[in-house]
């Protein structure tokens, strides 16, 4: 499934499906219909998942190795 970026509108309080709340810095969640009404309903804020830095990816590729 696609992933999508999912911020929470400053003083609102989104959970995730399970419960767990939604960071306020935000988080990548699957896109599915949940996601989609927290938008249409005014709770969140959707967009694409950010790029990590190519130095993260190469940090994180060393971590492993």
């Amino acid at each position: 499934m696609e992933k999508i970026f999912a911020t929470p509108k400053p003083g609102v309080l989104v959970r995730h499906e399970n419960g767990k709340p939604l960071d306020p810095a935000g988080e990548a969640v699957e896109r599915t219909s949940y996601w989609l009404r927290r938008e249409r309903d005014g709770d969140a804020t959707l967009g694409p998942v950010p790029e990590q830095p190519a130095a993260a990816t190469e940090t994180a590729v060393k971590a492993k190795s």
